[in-house]
């Protein structure tokens, strides 16, 4: 599992919210649990891809001298 010293990447989010559906499916939590945790994941998701997305841009930015 994953701890708070970890960095979280897009596939360990992909793995928890294949978890919540696996979970959901089999009966082991209410559809509304599993839409409150992927809501959490999705969040997630959201933040990584644009710290991603942040640091590839200032890396073009520096490869080009732009301000």
């Amino acid at each position: 599992m994953i701890t708070p010293r970890e960095e979280i990447k897009a596939k360990d989010v992909k793995a928890l919210l294949l978890r919540v559906y696996s979970r959901y499916q089999g009966g082991a939590i209410t559809a509304n649990q599993a839409h409150k945790e992927a809501y959490l994941l999705n969040s997630v998701l959201r933040a990584i891809e644009t710290t991603d997305l942040e640091a590839r841009l200032e890396k073009i930015e520096s490869a080009l001298n732009y301000d």
